[in-house]
């Protein structure tokens, strides 16, 4: 591991467990084991950290929209795929899942990262929009429907770590049924 990701996977873990004003990027530094001056080879400041944190989490992220690339699936296959794979990749990376739900709306994340993150959800709006306009989800505007949808895997996820059920499976079924009957068109 380079020292760039050791300062990366420590601030995660302390910006999740003492949150952001209690991390200092001293802490961070020897939490990754590397020297202070080290985090700023990398970064200009703890913001910038922040923003390229939560830029590289949702480009991992990302990997799981390209269930929509396969138009062989009908809209509510591919979303139910996407819908699995990113409940599993939340439960598989839970500092990540948390540090992304802690700075989705904070101040910390600048206008640019937004702006970056806006552009990368064009795909899934375009394949929204796409399902709409065929009549099979209902009409609305598709911040609504990603709030839905990021309120309602935000939940599960956490339900899930929470509760240690062993019926994952299921339960992750059961909570795309939940959304799928929310947003399908009657």
């Amino acid at each position: 591991m380079t020292k760039k990701e050791k300062i990366m996977q420590s601030a995660i873990r302390l910006f999740c467990s003492l949150g952001f004003q209690n991390t200092s990027t001293t802490k961070i530094t020897k939490d990754a084991g590397v020297g202070t001056g080290t985090l700023f080879l990398y970064f200009k400041s703890k913001d910038e950290l922040v923003n390229q944190l939560y830029l590289e989490i949702k480009k991992e992220m990302q990997v799981y929209h390209q269930i929509f690339s396969r138009p062989i699936l009908s809209f509510k296959e591919q979303l139910n795929a996407f819908w699995v794979d990113v409940v599993q990749w939340g439960l598989d990376n839970p500092d990540k899942f948390k540090f992304m739900m802690q700075f989705k709306n904070s101040p910390y994340i600048s206008k640019f990262t937004m702006d970056e993150v806006t552009e990368d959800h064009q795909f899934v709006q375009n394949v929204m929009m796409q399902a709409m306009a065929e009549g099979e989800i209902i009409n609305q505007p598709f911040d609504f429907l990603m709030t839905l949808f990021t309120s309602q895997f935000s939940s599960i996820i956490q339900y899930l770590t929470i509760e240690k059920r062993t019926n994952q499976e299921h339960l992750i079924q059961v909570s795309f049924d939940v959304l799928w009957n929310g947003i399908k068109k009657n």
